[in-house]
């Protein structure tokens, strides 16, 4: 069993060709920009949209674990107390309430990745697994990998790079192209503003260079504030490594909706979107911008 998050069909930007691309639940880091902060945890979480709910307070009145409660007329949910058993979603009359992550065996989520078959071999697509990091989940997201390649599919996996080396040389084989996140190269800005330690991500980075580098499109999340000041220095560190190309992604603020869903506190709530146009004096033979 794994823990799933979402799947999306015809996504385009994850990848060559159309793609399904499979969010897997669990990641070790906590990016304050994160699109995807629902994937953080691997066991289900409730999400709440404010603008839908109508404060009827029937959730509030079948949670049998008290979970539910509304304070100031404003919605609260005690974590620590909900099971995600999802009556509260069931019985929301305006869909106020869902239940983000599903345990799926690995052949129910290839059944959904297939059924797109005829679309991945006309334009060059497949599967590419995301998160959260993909491979938070261990044996079990190895195991579903290698079972995506053994049917057939062009994989890829978008990873944060920070996971057990040895459970990444695994992978390695069942993967035809990595989306390797450098989100900076700065060890302590890396660990304090993420969680991320630069050790790990330095050695898988490396070791898929050294191995598939023509396998290899480094990912670069332009941050202000965080590594938009520091560019130069992460580029100098990628091109220092035999990589395919380079993806320079300009801050979006779009997954804001879910932290306000989470109920959590979003730090780039005033942050503008950064355009492509800013980034264009980066942009060379292997550089690109955007996905």
């Amino acid at each position: 069993m794994i823990s799933v998050s979402n799947i999306e069909r015809f996504a385009t930007r994850d990848g060559p060709g159309i793609r399904t691309t499979v969010f897997l639940k669990g990641c070790p880091l906590h990016c304050p920009w994160c699109a995807n902060p629902e994937t953080w945890q691997k066991e289900p979480v409730l999400m709440h949209m404010e603008n839908k709910c109508v404060h009827c307070r029937i959730c509030e009145s079948v949670c049998t674990r008290h979970a539910i409660s509304f304070e100031e007329k404003m919605f609260r949910i005690r974590r620590e107390s909900c099971d995600h058993c999802g009556q509260c979603a069931e019985a929301c009359l305006n869909s106020a309430l869902s239940i983000n992550g599903t345990y799926m065996e690995n052949e129910a989520v290839l059944r959904e990745v297939l059924k797109d078959l005829d679309y991945y071999r006309e334009s060059g697509g497949g599967v590419t697994f995301s998160g959260g990091e993909p491979l938070f989940q261990k044996e079990a997201a190895v195991s579903l990998i290698k079972q995506a390649k053994e049917s057939g599919l062009h994989v890829a996996i978008e990873t944060t790079g920070v996971c057990e080396p040895s459970l990444l040389q695994q992978a390695e084989p069942y993967i035809d192209l990595f989306l390797f996140d450098i989100k900076h190269v700065n060890e302590e800005k890396l660990s304090a503003v993420t969680g991320a330690p630069f050790e790990i991500v330095q050695k898988n980075f490396e070791y898929l260079c050294e191995k598939r580098g023509g396998d290899v499109i480094a990912r670069v999340p332009v941050i202000p504030g965080f590594n938009r000041e520091d560019l130069d220095e992460i580029l100098t560190f990628i091109k220092a490594h035999p990589v395919r190309a380079v993806n320079l992604l300009p801050f979006h603020n779009l997954g804001k909706t879910k932290w306000h869903q989470l109920q959590k506190d979003y730090a780039y709530e005033e942050a503008s979107s950064l355009s492509a146009k800013e980034l264009e004096p980066y942009r060379d033979e292997l550089v690109t911008i955007g996905g």
